[in-house]
């Protein structure tokens, strides 16, 4: 649905290695990750890249906080669709885990969840959230009214509505200049 809507060609299934993903986000303005999140430490699930070794090894499709560490990005924003990736260990300096590693390899905004999401809610929540984002609305103002527009359409329990929060700056985007590329960088 994303890739759709940025006119791009997302990195899917068996193409969304750690490696593939980790050599693609370095150039790009928006990176959208829906994949699943560890619920112990908020890290990312990708396809493994070795399919000859069973069961795979965390290191073969863990996207981690060293792993986002190693890569400088330019990204405006990193969206997380995957449960628990505002996850991390609680420090005197906040919450260290693999939102926070975005922003400290260069990203400006994540917007991230807190707990488990469900897929169906998930889904209506990132097609109005980049609506909105379209827009030209900023980030803080699309969350606010994904989240309202849940809210008013079925969605009232607060675990389907209220999972997702926005770290960093409130950037926006300009898509009416906005070149989507042959391959994106969507894992």
């Amino acid at each position: 649905m994303i890739g759709r809507l940025l006119g791009v060609t997302p990195l899917t299934g068996d193409r969304a290695t750690k490696e593939a993903v980790l050599d693609a986000i370095n150039s790009v303005s928006l990176i959208h990750f829906a994949a699943h999140g560890d619920p112990e430490r908020g890290e990312i699930a990708l396809s493994p890249n070795c399919p000859t070794n069973f069961p795979p090894q965390d290191e073969n499709f863990l996207l981690t906080m060293a792993d986002i560490s190693k890569v400088r990005l330019r990204a405006k924003m990193v969206v997380l669709s995957c449960c628990y990736s505002a996850r991390g260990q609680i420090k005197a300096e906040g919450i260290i885990g693999i939102a926070r590693a975005f922003l400290g390899s260069g990203a400006r905004s994540v917007l991230a969840a807190r707990w488990a999401i469900e897929d169906t809610t998930t889904e209506e929540f990132m097609r109005c959230f980049y609506q909105n984002l379209f827009r030209g609305k900023s980030a803080s103002e699309s969350l606010h009214e994904a989240r309202k527009w849940l809210r008013k359409n079925g969605f009232e329990k607060v675990s389907q509505w209220a999972p997702f929060m926005l770290i960093g700056d409130n950037v926006t985007f300009d898509f009416e200049n906005w070149s989507g590329s042959k391959t994106s960088k969507q894992p």
